[in-house]
């Protein structure tokens, strides 16, 4: 029976991530981002990763309100 805790080895998690090679550069405020780090804490993420992920997450919600509302 495989083991469920087992951490994937950095070599598959790399394998099953998109390539990230463009850069992006935003202004927040610091009110957002003290909340961005409290996040990138909680799920022991970077701040990098941490906006990526939401950012994703934002673009599919969007995605998803957009097509209900055509």
């Amino acid at each position: 029976m495989p083991n469920v805790n087992a951490m994937p080895s950095k070599e598959n998690v790399r394998a099953q991530q998109a390539p990230c090679n463009q850069q992006l550069n935003i202004y927040i405020t610091a009110e957002e981002r003290e909340r961005i780090e409290q996040v990138a804490r909680n799920e022991m993420r970077t701040v990098s990763a941490t906006i990526r992920m939401l950012s994703l997450r934002g673009l599919s919600q969007y995605q998803q309100d957009t097509l209900i509302a055509d």
